[in-house]
């Protein structure tokens, strides 16, 4: 390493005050239209804190007023990148509307318990610290999944990890909804966001960074706030632009608003030579991606494309494997066989909309194609039409031999010995398939937002193709004179 002596400072990069996306404000922000002039001098006055400007601009702009004085929104989603500070705004928000008399509930929750009471027990901390505000509290409860501080007044601020009871019998006037990309269903959403409903003036703050996929309720939020069409409903998004490369020091900039303040340039560039491009894009970035721990590497994937071949040369060697979603609504027929160059081509041969359809065509089309192994997973989804493919003498991959196929698969197209044709089931399988970890081992998620019987059908074609016996090579003809 060298070092050049009198060379000038590199300036330090700094994230945006600003988010890339964002609701507007329907007038000019003064004292007289957001509450949040009043929530920057309680934290700064008050609590003696030192605000970033994004959580200053926040403050501000999320706190907005409708003309006869509510809050303008009823729901705030919030997404950055995380280690940003978003942690401490919760704290602030909270303390504020405690000790303002803006709510007589507040409600945190988070996928764990844990989760939540980092930001609770911060907030008490911050209390407990000015004599004024410790002077208002009444009490502070420690037993676990009891956790409350209790003012004088008879304000409260609970947490509860999310679940579908959580919540219930509650009337909430702030809700705080913390790592929102960890819903994966709708069934505590439904819970905690309806202990605001009989309150007139409550609020919904969920802030995250980005998730994927299995993100359904804040990929849901998100997609309903950029279409405007709940005038009650913010969204607040510092993220990197669509398309962006991984270097891009403004993208960077656009979803870190703390960088140079709370996190360093070169923590990022540690992250981006560190972690996979996924992980990197959505903790880093803020970008929503196809899958966090994706089970076969999307670049390898690609590059594993080759639209123009066919299973046509290698007829004689095809293997296939059907498998089955376990909603029983899509059904995948795939099959595979060793090239001359040792590669294995794979292509789906038929897909079906339910089982009965499947049921219905299967046979014929297994006569056309006449492969030399038919093979399914018995334990997984598949098990719906077993009657049909037991008297096919089909391969029955099960055990430990799954995850064999599923890992064997995604470690034969990174190594670039995997061929396809890029077809769009495939393709949308494949990108969306995630590691079920088993032990030391893992297998295809089959829970999520979408299918991947196509990965399984794929990859247990291919498992199949490879453990096939050696044709058997015709002794050559001899002439005897």
């Amino acid at each position: 390493m060298t070092t050049t002596l009198g060379a000038p400072p590199m300036p330090t990069l700094m994230g945006y005050e600003a988010p890339r996306l964002w609701t507007r404000p329907l007038r000019e922000l003064t004292p007289e239209t957001t509450l949040g002039f009043q929530a920057v001098e309680f934290a700064e006055g008050v609590l003696g804190l030192t605000l970033l400007p994004w959580q200053r601009w926040w403050l501000l702009h999320a706190l907005e007023l409708r003309p006869d004085g509510g809050f303008r929104f009823r729901t705030i989603l919030t997404c950055v990148a995380r280690q940003n500070g978003k942690t401490h705004l919760l704290k602030i928000v909270s303390l504020f509307f405690m000790f303002m008399g803006r709510a007589r509930l507040i409600l945190g929750a988070a996928q764990s318990l844990d989760i939540a009471k980092e930001a609770w027990q911060g907030a008490v901390d911050l209390a407990r610290d000015r004599d004024d505000l410790n002077d208002e509290i009444e009490t502070v409860r420690y037993a676990n999944g009891e956790q409350e501080l209790r003012l004088v007044g008879g304000a409260r601020y609970r947490i509860a990890a999310t679940h579908r009871a959580a919540g219930r019998g509650l009337s909430v006037d702030l809700l705080i909804l913390d790592e929102l990309r960890e819903h994966r269903d709708w069934l505590a959403w439904g819970a905690l966001s309806k202990t605001t409903t009989a309150r007139p003036n409550a609020l919904i703050v969920g802030i995250s960074n980005a998730g994927d996929d299995e993100s359904v309720v804040l990929n849901a939020l998100r997609s309903t706030a950029l279409s405007e069409q709940d005038s009650t409903m913010a969204l607040f998004e510092w993220s990197a632009p669509d398309g962006c490369e991984l270097d891009d020091v403004d993208a960077w900039a656009a979803a870190n608003p703390g960088l140079g303040r709370t996190i360093s340039e070169a923590a990022i560039r540690s992250a981006m030579s560190t972690d996979p491009a996924a992980v990197f894009r959505t903790e880093t970035l803020c970008m929503r991606v196809d899958a966090l721990d994706a089970a076969v590497d999307p670049g390898a994937w690609a590059a594993c494309s080759d639209p123009s071949g066919s299973l046509a040369s290698a007829r004689e060697r095809v293997a296939v494997c059907v498998d089955v979603s376990p909603d029983s609504a899509h059904i995948t027929l795939a099959g595979a066989a060793q090239l001359d160059d040792g590669r294995y081509r794979v292509e789906v041969l038929a897909a079906w909309k339910s089982t009965e359809q499947a049921r219905t065509e299967l046979p014929s089309l297994l006569e056309r194609i006449k492969p030399a192994a038919v093979a399914w997973f018995p334990s997984g989804p598949a098990a719906a039409i077993a009657a049909d493919l037991r008297p096919l003498d089909a391969v029955e991959i099960k055990g430990a031999e799954v995850m064999e196929a599923c890992q064997e698969f995604a470690d034969l197209v990174a190594a670039r010995r995997i061929v396809h044709s890029s077809d769009p089931l495939l393709d949308a399988h494949i990108a969306g398939s995630q590691k079920l970890r088993t032990g030391e081992g893992w297998r295809f998620q089959r829970r999520g937002a979408g299918h991947c019987d196509a990965s399984y059908a794929a990859s247990g074609a291919v498992h199949t193709a490879r453990t096939l016996p050696p044709p058997v090579k015709k002794p050559k003809s001899r002439i005897f004179v």
